[in-house]
């Protein structure tokens, strides 16, 4: 831990005395294994090499790790590609999550304060995090047994950010140096269980890399397109991977929620397989044959093949932005990513849903396919994130250059850092 005086002497450190970081983001999806190699120095980052290895279909189940020696061979050669491109090897990683029971939630807490007059302690701030880190936690294990029917499932906090804090019912980005009697903070935390996170902390030591970070790929994907458009009208981000949807909500100027849910790409594919008798391989590439709208395909057929499971997509998005809405309005602003979302079809048809009839929304929404390029804050010296299916792993990119800041500061720091981010 570094103490203050370090702290304030790294934050006025001169520029050109700040040496290059080097750091392994890894997003393990269902479908592929995509290694990103990141250069930063606290002021620049970069990506300057990429890898992307495909998986087997025996890796993942439901976005999560199902046979962990596979999924560390693939992950190997992801790196190793990267890591070629780039012409280093970083010792340190960050990991991506994602899965239908990694559960994000945010939880308000308040404190009257004894001595008003007094101006605000950071173990004051503490105290209400630590409180609403149980309270968050406690109410995700009850959700878990509803959805596995186990009771006292083990779960770890994967991220932790204050969405709002307000003293006297005035809002404030930092609380240093303010008085007041009533204390309130929205904290947004996310947990997975332990078998999720301790699966990737065995790819990260058998890998030989030292884990420095684990972090929600809808968390990921929402902080990194908090401009002060979303922060002032909020937004969705939905992320239609090949295992799981992914859903986040920016509201009132923070993460406020997030919700996944176990269709997305792959059972389109098992769909067709099933359907048609084809391995899975092939039921794959004509998928995609199908979304290029190939001259040899029968548009229509597949189209049948794919309606129930497209029906159920939309279904769940819909469940899921009532559960996060909380009966209050959802931003006007939606944002589809993915390498799901690239289905054909599929974008016309979350628009035809008019789920503004049904939802919470004041008119209807605006319906955005979200590129990788719109991801700022990281020059991508590849070329080749490109896409909605590559918005995933630059935003984690991104994200993997902020942890050290976290490490390096105490608790008072790091939340203010998130609540002014």
């Amino acid at each position: 831990m570094f103490s203050i005086i370090t702290l304030v002497n790294k934050l006025f450190k001169n520029d050109k005395e700040v040496e290059d970081k080097y750091r392994v983001a890894l997003d393990i999806g269902t479908e592929f294994v995509k290694a990103m190699i990141v250069k930063f120095d606290g002021s620049d980052s970069n990506i300057i090499g990429y890898g992307r290895i495909k998986q087997d279909y025996t890796n993942m189940e439901g976005g999560a790790i199902s046979n962990i020696e596979e999924v560390i061979k693939t992950c190997h050669k992801a790196i190793e590609k990267a890591e070629k491109m780039a012409e280093i090897s970083p010792s340190e990683m960050v990991i991506g999550i994602a899965g239908e029971f990694v559960k994000g939630v945010i939880t308000p807490v308040n404190y009257v304060r004894p001595l008003p007059k007094k101006r605000i302690k950071r173990k004051e701030i503490d105290n209400l995090v630590k409180k609403a880190q149980s309270i968050a936690l406690k109410s995700v294990q009850e959700e878990l047994w509803e959805d596995i029917g186990l009771e006292d499932v083990k779960v770890e906090l994967v991220n932790s950010s204050v969405v709002e804090m307000k003293i006297d019912g005035y809002k404030v980005t930092n609380p240093k140096e303010f008085q007041g009697k009533n204390l309130e903070i929205s904290v947004f935390n996310t947990f997975a269980p332990l078998v999720h996170v301790g699966s990737l902390e065995t790819v990260a030591t058998r890998l030989g890399y030292n884990l420095v970070g684990v972090i929600a790929e809808p968390f990921s994907i929402a902080k990194s397109i908090m401009n002060n458009e979303a922060y002032e009208f909020g937004a969705i981000v939905i992320d239609i991977g090949g295992g799981t949807t992914d859903i986040a909500l920016i509201r009132n100027g923070g993460i406020e929620g997030t919700k996944m849910f176990g269709i997305a790409g792959r059972d389109f594919t098992k769909s067709l397989a099933r359907s048609l008798n084809l391995t899975l391989e092939d039921a794959e590439n004509l998928k995609l044959a199908y979304s290029l709208e190939h001259p040899e395909i029968s548009i229509e057929k597949i189209k049948d093949i794919l309606k129930a499971d497209l029906d159920l997509l939309y279904e769940g998005i819909e469940l899921s932005l009532k559960s996060l809405a909380k009966c209050e309005a959802l931003p006007q602003k939606i944002y589809l990513c993915g390498g799901g979302s690239a289905l054909k079809g599929l974008f016309d048809g979350i628009i035809q849903r008019k789920m503004y009839e049904d939802l919470p929304f004041f008119k209807k929404p605006e319906i955005k396919l979200l590129d990788a390029n719109q991801i700022v804050g990281i020059e991508d010296n590849t070329k080749l994130l490109v896409g909605a299916e590559n918005v995933t792993p630059k935003s984690l990119a991104l994200q993997s250059t902020m942890i050290e800041e976290v490490k390096e500061c105490n608790l008072f720091y790091k939340l203010i850092n998130n609540l002014v981010s």
